[in-house]
């Protein structure tokens, strides 16, 4: 399989002087599921950050879909950023936008689908994730889970090769967790070539997920 993202010799440390990541080689390939590990504070939201190109190492390289994106200009990096679907674990949302207007903001601004068809397709999201609510209320009095779901929707809008989960099953019952995880594989066999990275604090946060790696983020560096 292709590799997806490539990082190379990545040194990265805080505008304090603090060392987060030194000396990182990694590499993940289009088909697999992974795991990435690291208590808190070991650098999960920095190498989240780094990976959408939202920060840039001071030494070493990190290719997403074959291109640096240390090299990149932003424009280039957004075009690269439409190929990642993203669910955070505190579900970001965007607040004044109504759920179904939350999952057709990606395909209102990177497709040349119609209005009816751009609802259409949004629609048919919210329903693959189990949503059952209100499409028109706002997302901000929603319990988590039902927010996950929602982003869930609206990360797979854009068909992505690459989905990042950041601490998915955070602040979740055992049932919530089991039906995300029923999600995450659906949408990850869906796709031959799909990588799918799971974030977590620890091997509990993906214990029901069936992983082919599971890499741990120890002494500045990915084991």
């Amino acid at each position: 399989m292709d590799k997806l993202i490539e990082i190379k010799g990545l040194y990265y440390a805080a505008d304090s002087g603090n060392k987060i990541f030194e000396d990182v080689d990694a590499e993940f390939c289009g088909g697999e599921k992974v795991a990435i590990i690291g208590p808190l504070a070991s650098g999960k939201a920095t190498l989240l950050r780094l990976l959408l190109g939202l920060e840039k190492p001071q030494n070493g390289a990190i290719y997403l879909f074959g291109k640096d994106i240390g090299i990149l200009e932003r424009s280039e990096i957004d075009i690269l950023r439409q190929g990642i679907g993203v669910v955070f674990e505190n579900a970001s949302l965007i607040s004044n936008l109504k759920v179904i207007e939350n999952v057709m903001l990606p395909l209102q601004y990177h497709t040349n689908l119609t209005p009816d068809a751009i609802m259409e397709k949004a629609v048919f999201l919210l329903g693959s994730v189990g949503y059952k609510g209100d499409m028109w209320e706002l997302p901000g009095p929603l319990p988590s889970y039902t927010k996950k779901t929602i982003e869930f929707a609206r990360a797979m809008a854009l068909d992505p090769g690459i989905m990042i989960y950041d601490r998915l099953m955070e602040g979740l019952d055992e049932r919530q967790s089991l039906e995300l995880v029923r999600f995450v594989d659906g949408f990850h066999k869906a796709k031959k070539d799909r990588l799918s990275i799971m974030i977590a604090n620890d091997k509990r946060g993906v214990r029901d997920i069936m992983t082919d790696r599971v890499l741990r983020i120890e002494n500045r560096r990915i084991i």
